[in-house]
């Protein structure tokens, strides 16, 4: 009988962790999207500044002001672009990621090696944002290189946003009357090499590191002269090491790119000589952008899921 007793328990045991686990993996999800909200307006400005500087040579801060009334005045049509939902997808898609990594590291293997469980949770959220990233990159390739869209987003970055003239030109003059030729690329710029992609990942392998793995390492090591409670601590260095790396990160994303845009053989010189160039304005404008993104973003989604967690605790425990 007392056999017959224990393997009626042991279900009842396997179902209450594994739905212990599930409502820890929902919670881990939700943090994410809602983290990943809060932060989609500013990625998305800074992203549109990159975009219109590039192709428009647009001035930073009237696009800047621009978009930035565009997103208060109109926040639903803002959020709900499909420019806005692809950058939303990659940083829900990351953040879940990490939290679901370090919980399924911490409730089934409790007794992982620290380290073995960091590399795995760096591992498996840089596959996910490098995959999901060019994901995202392509579809807003198409987006732009779509002739109707394409037209429209000009249209709409030389329109004045004024009260008085909401719609400065007619609708009608969007829709082009016939398929526009497409541009003639040089095969050599179509074929990126293999350097460019590996640039980009390692530049991405960085940022990752200092965003999810060197802030709970180096977050301790901050005096309490400094900061004396730990939220104050890890919330500083949630904002200081992501934007750090970008000193590090940036000229390798500046040597992808110029590999991607000049693909044909230079000398060594000229491009470390562009990269320079570029350093210190680029690397201002992606720490501009990382800090919203993982900085901001990182705290909230850290500190987001360790209150849900705390939560499901509180309930589960008998009154």
């Amino acid at each position: 009988m007392n056999h017959n007793m224990k393997d009626q328990t042991l279900p009842l045991g396997i179902h209450r962790t594994g739905s212990r686990l599930a409502e820890l993996l929902v919670a881990d999800t939700l943090v994410a999207a809602g983290s990943s909200a809060l932060i989609t307006p500013a990625v998305m400005i800074f992203d549109r500044l990159v975009v219109e500087k590039s192709f428009y040579n647009q001035p930073m801060f009237p696009a800047f002001r621009r978009h930035l009334w565009f997103s208060i005045t109109q926040p639903a049509t803002f959020l709900t672009s499909r420019p806005s939902l692809l950058v939303w997808s990659l940083y829900t898609a990351t953040f879940a990621t990490a939290n679901m990594s370090e919980t399924l590291l911490s409730k089934v293997y409790p007794k992982i090696d620290h380290a073995i469980a960091g590399m795995t949770t760096f591992a498996s959220t840089f596959v996910v944002n490098s995959s999901v990233g060019i994901w995202k990159d392509l579809r807003q390739r198409q987006l732009l290189h779509n002739p109707y869209l394409h037209q429209h987003l000009h249209l709409h970055l030389h329109q004045p946003l004024h009260p008085l003239h909401p719609h400065p030109h007619p609708t009608h003059h969007l829709k082009p009357t016939h398929p526009s030729p497409k541009p003639l690329v040089p095969s050599a710029a179509l074929a990126s090499p293999l350097a460019t992609y590996s640039a980009f990942l390692l530049r991405d392998g960085l940022t990752i590191f200092g965003s999810f793995s060197l802030p709970a390492m180096l977050s301790t090591a901050i005096p309490d002269s400094v900061a004396s409670q730990e939220y104050l601590k890890i919330l500083i260095a949630q904002l200081a090491i992501p934007a750090s790396i970008q000193l590090i990160s940036t000229p390798i994303h500046l040597f992808g790119l110029d590999l991607y845009n000049r693909p044909q053989s230079m000398p060594t010189k000229e491009r470390i000589g562009r990269i320079s160039r570029d350093w210190i304005g680029a690397s201002l404008l992606r720490m501009c952008r990382i800090i919203p993104a993982f900085g901001i973003g990182g705290f909230l989604n850290t500190e987001g899921r360790l209150y849900l967690h705390d939560q499901l605790d509180e309930r589960r425990m008998p009154s």
